[in-house]
């Protein structure tokens, strides 16, 4: 299943609709307090996926959203795919990964 999102490096998990998790069959086995951009805190459910994007693929742990909520590719999920934005072309990219 394809789902377009939003590349957001300031949210921490990937956020999916609820439909889609369902149509995918996964499970909300997980929960996780998620701090809104208005400072609100919410507890989501969160479920394990795999994703693929431009060929590279990963298990990573995505929030259920309302069906009405944009889907946001978050930081987890592009340092799980060894992906980054780059801020000038608004583009994904092959990120190096550090270790120190």
């Amino acid at each position: 299943m394809e789902l377009e999102t939003l590349a957001d490096t300031g949210a921490t998990f990937t956020k999916v609709p609820k439909d889609a998790v369902a149509k995918l069959g996964l499970e909300a086995k997980y929960e996780a307090p998620i701090e809104l951009a208005d400072g609100r805190i919410i507890t989501r459910r969160l479920a394990l996926a795999e994703i693929e994007i431009e060929g590279v693929r990963s298990p990573v742990l995505v929030a259920i959203a309302e069906n009405e909520e944009r889907p946001l590719l978050g930081y987890t999920t592009l340092e799980a795919l060894g992906l980054k934005v780059n801020p000038l072309t608004r583009k994904l990219e092959r990120a190096i990964a550090i270790e120190y």
